[in-house]
């Protein structure tokens, strides 16, 4: 009769090959901190103008939502943190803001790809705007100003 005991390896072999793979997950496991790597590690100021930077200084502050009485009602939300969400009247929306100056940069992003009829979805161009008053013009990326926002009263 097979007696398969007989194949098992000793306890002490068992030991050596679990420190062994411990020896390599921990130096892997070292490596990755659980932040976001494009967040800075430091709590030093930075020259960064981030949009919590700007609303501090006075400066260009476009957080809250922006509208068009368009087909498909339009908007840009913009929240303090950096994140904006809205819709071009027929696809959703949603990526980062910064302010340069007198300029919010809108990051690229992609859009669901639906077809919507009598919707004009010059929203989903957006990569700049300038505010002036309570109207946002929206440029795209050559600065062709492509449409425009009204900020929405709270």
């Amino acid at each position: 009769m097979l007696n398969l005991t007989d194949n098992r390896p000793s306890a002490a072999f068992r030991r050596v090959i679990g420190v062994a793979v411990l020896g390599l997950i921990l130096p892997l496991a070292a490596c990755g901190t659980g932040s976001d790597p494009s967040e800075p590690t430091s709590s030093a100021p930075t020259e960064s103008n981030t949009p919590s930077d700007s609303a501090d200084s006075g400066a260009l502050d476009p957080s809250g939502k922006w509208t068009s009485p368009e087909a498909g009602d339009p908007y840009l939300e913009f929240s303090d943190d950096g994140q904006v969400e809205g819709t071009d009247g027929c696809n959703a929306i949603k990526t980062t803001w910064e302010v340069d100056g007198d300029k919010i940069l809108i990051s690229s992003f992609t859009t669901t790809q639906k077809a919507c009829a009598g919707v004009d979805t010059w929203l989903s161009k957006a990569s700049s705007a300038t505010v002036e008053g309570n109207v946002m013009k929206i440029a795209d990326a050559s600065g062709k100003v492509v449409g425009g926002l009204e900020k929405e009263d709270k």
